[in-house]
C-alpha cells in the first residue's frame, strides 16, 4: 500500500517545540504520525522551527518553511495557499491544526477543531485578533473534507454553529503528553510538606480562576495553611485572576508557579489534595484527564468537555456557585488524599491511527 503523503500546518511551533495548547498537540501528533507506516509526514514550519522538526523527521527535504512573520501574515500565507508553493510536490491530505486551511488544492483537507470558543466567547479575543481569526477560521472550517474534533462536546458545538458541515465531522479524543506520562516525580518545594489544591491552566477569563482564588479564603478559614497551587504560562489576553488576587497571592496562600516541568507537574498531580477545574468553556480539559490518569480527587465545572472526560470520577458543579466549590473543597481537603482508580492511559498513537481512520472515511470516495 502506498503511504498517505500528508502535510502538517506547524507554523505556530516555535523553535524549541515546546508550548501549551495546540502546540503540545501539533508536536505530540506529527511524533505519531511519523511513526505509522501508513503515513508519510512532511509540515510546514517557520524557519527557526525548521532544525526541530528536521530532527524530529529524520530528513530536511520533509520540512518545508515559511518566513518567521508576525502570526497575521503567516496565517495569511497558510490562508491563500502560496506558503505550498515548493517545486512540484504534491500532497493527499493537508492538515491544519490551528484555524486555517489553503483555499485552494487538490488535496484532501484536514483541520482539527479544537473549541469554537471564537463564536462562543469573543470578547475573549482583542479587537484584532476577532477580526483577522473569525472569519478565516468559519470559511477553512466550511471548505475543509474532514473535520477532527477533540472531543464529542467540541463535535456537537461545531455542527452547532456550522449545520452544514454534518456528516464532515468525527471526535477524536486526545491523550495527556508523553513527557508527563515518563516523567520521574520532581517535587516542588514551594508545596513541599503543604496541604494544597491544584488548578493547571492560564489566566483567561474561560479558565475562571478568578471563581477560586476568591474563595480560598473561606477555604483557609477552616483549613489553615492550606495552599491553592496555580501552574500554568500567562493568559494569552485578557485575564481574570478574581478580586482578591493581590491580598491571596501575597499573603502566599494562592501560589502561581508559572511553567513547571513534566517531573514537577506530575508531582503535584500525584501529591494534591484536591484538583480543580472551574473553565467555562473547554474544547477538551486536558487537566482533568491528566488528574485521573494519576489518582488524584478532581472538580471540575459541568462544561461539557469536561463532564465529558471526567465521567463519574469527578464532583461536577456550576462555574458561578461559590459556596458549592468551597464546600467541595473543603470535603475532599478533609478526606484525605485518598488516589481514585486511575484510567488507562490513552497514547498519541491511538490519536494518530484515530485520526488517519477518519480522515480516510469522511472522504472516501
Amino acid at each position: 500500500m502506498t503511504a498517505l503523503s500528508w502535510l502538517m500546518l506547524a507554523t505556530q511551533v516555535p523553535a524549541s517545540g515546546t508550548g501549551g495548547g495546540i502546540v503540545r498537540y501539533t508536536v505530540e501528533m506529527a511524533r505519531a504520525l511519523e511513526a505509522l507506516p501508513e503515513v508519510e509526514l512532511s509540515v510546514l514550519a517557520t524557519a527557526s522551527a525548521q532544525p526541530f522538526f528536521t530532527d524530529l523527521l529524520g530528513d530536511p527535504a520533509r520540512v518545508v518553511t515559511v518566513p518567521d512573520l508576525p502570526v497575521p501574515a503567516r496565517t495569511a500565507l497558510e490562508r491563500s495557499g502560496a506558503a505550498l508553493v515548493r517545486g512540484s510536490r504534491r500532497f493527499d491530505v493537508i492538515h491544519g491544526t490551528k484555524h486555517v486551511l489553503p483555499r485552494w488544492g487538490g488535496a484532501r483537507r484536514v483541520l482539527t477543531v479544537h473549541d469554537m470558543l471564537q463564536l462562543e466567547r469573543p470578547r475573549d479575543f482583542g479587537v484584532l485578533k476577532r477580526t483577522l481569526l473569525t472569519r478565516p477560521y468559519l470559511a477553512s472550517i466550511r471548505q475543509a473534507d474532514a473535520l477532527v474534533c477533540v472531543s464529542r462536546a467540541t463535535q456537537r458545538s461545531l455542527e452547532r454553529h456550522v449545520p452544514d458541515v454534518v456528516g464532515r465531522t468525527a471526535a477524536v479524543p486526545l491523550a495527556m503528553s508523553t513527557g508527563l506520562r515518563t516523567a520521574d516525580a520532581e517535587p516542588v518545594d514551594a508545596l513541599r510538606d503543604r496541604e494544597f489544591a491544584l488548578v493547571v491552566g492560564d489566566a483567561s477569563p474561560r479558565k475562571n480562576l478568578g471563581l477560586v482564588i476568591d474563595l480560598w479564603s473561606s477555604v483557609v478559614a477552616e483549613r489553615p495553611g492550606a495552599v491553592l497551587a496555580v501552574v500554568g504560562p500567562p493568559s494569552w489576553g485578557p485575564s481574570e485572576l478574581g478580586r482578591t488576587s493581590s491580598e491571596m497571592v501575597g499573603g502566599g496562600a494562592v501560589r502561581l508557579l508559572g511553567h513547571l516541568t513534566d517531573a514537577q507537574l506530575r508531582w503535584c498531580y500525584e501529591q494534591a489534595g484536591v484538583v480543580l477545574c472551574p473553565s467555562r468553556l473547554e474544547g477538551f480539559g486536558l487537566p482533568a484527564i491528566e488528574a485521573r490518569s494519576f489518582g488524584a480527587p478532581l472538580i471540575t465545572s459541568s462544561d461539557p468537555a469536561l463532564v465529558e472526560v471526567s465521567g463519574d470520577a469527578a464532583v461536577h458543579l456550576p462555574d458561578d456557585d461559590p459556596r458549592s466549590w468551597t464546600s467541595a473543597i473543603l470535603a475532599a481537603l478533609r478526606a484525605g488524599r485518598r488516589d481514585e482508580p486511575p484510567v488507562s492511559v490513552r497514547s498519541w498513537d491511538e490519536v494518530a491511527r484515530e485520526t488517519v481512520a477518519a480522515v480516510e472515511r469522511l472522504t472516501a470516495g
